[in-house]
């Protein structure tokens, strides 16, 4: 896909920050790099490098942020001597945080004159660049639109979440809360299984096999809590306060540190105890609110 060509600079040059500064170069870009160490910049033919921070931004229309934290990102632009420089310049941060970083972020540099789009990249770096490359955005609409087509070269499956600048981070946490939950399950149930000694590819079969399953009953789930209606249509929440119990004590039993499913038990039982069996799964969320 090609695009207007424009002056691009990438701060940031892990492995994410290469893989953009390259798409951004083949889409015909003019891309200046910037880098705490100038090591990693010597890998990357056809950018331009620049040792200084102010010259690295002020070489560009837009400054693409991709660097570990928001610590790094506040020590940077520590560094730059003329803040000036930040007038009339767009910046869109792809680094994650709370959603406090993202909105003192976009105070700081809407201060000195620029715009700021706050986005999560949902994708590992050798999978940037597709159709299914999903990116969340967030902030001021105008500029989003200004900036869609040069960001759809990092990914084209992009999420617009609005002008609420700590849209994106709130979504990319709750995509990794649930993400990162799974995973910990995964884990655990990795481990009974080799505790038990069964067949760890069968599991993975299996787990390959019924996840398209769990994946629609997810977003049933979703579309109950989005209704308010817990009436019971597809999972009572009282068997799955059974089944949860029946984990941990099964991990409990065979030796597996069983905190995490112990956990999601106490849960599910704080919530029969509020009176939510009789409830749709999805109840639960009730006692999350709480």
């Amino acid at each position: 896909m090609k695009t207007t060509a424009k002056r691009i600079t990438v701060i940031g040059l892990g492995q994410m920050g290469v893989k953009i500064a390259e798409l951004l170069r083949d889409n015909g870009n003019e891309v200046t790099v910037w880098n705490r160490t100038a090591t990693r910049a010597s890998e990357i033919k056809g950018v331009n490098f620049m040792e200084n921070i102010d010259e690295a931004i002020a070489k560009s229309e837009v400054s693409i942020l991709i660097v570990f934290d928001y610590a790094a990102i506040n020590e940077i632009f520590r560094k730059i001597v003329d803040i000036s420089v930040l007038k009339g310049k767009t910046f869109i941060n792809l680094t994650t945080g709370s959603l406090q970083d993202a909105e003192n972020l976009e105070h700081f540099i809407r201060q000195h004159g620029g715009q700021y789009l706050d986005g999560a990249i949902q994708v590992a770096p050798e999978q940037m660049g597709k159709p299914d490359t999903t990116i969340l955005l967030s902030g001021a609409g105008p500029v989003f639109e200004e900036q869609e087509s040069l960001i759809k070269i990092l990914g084209e499956n992009i999420k617009y979440l609005g002008a609420k600048i700590s849209a994106a981070s709130a979504m990319d946490l709750a995509t990794l809360g649930w993400l990162y939950g799974s995973y910990a399950g995964l884990m655990h149930g990795a481990a009974l299984i080799a505790r038990t000694g069964l067949d760890l590819g069968n599991y993975r079969d299996i787990i390959a096999e019924i996840t398209p399953g769990f994946t629609e009953f997810f977003k049933h789930e979703l579309d109950v809590i989005h209704s308010g209606d817990y009436t019971i249509s597809q999972s009572p929440l009282s068997i799955s306060a059974a089944a949860t119990a029946r984990i941990s004590t099964a991990m409990k039993d065979s030796g597996i540190d069983h905190t995490f499913h112990e956990n999601i038990s106490l849960m599910l039982k704080k919530a029969v105890q509020a009176g939510y069996e009789k409830e749709e799964l999805a109840a639960l969320v009730k006692i999350v609110l709480k």
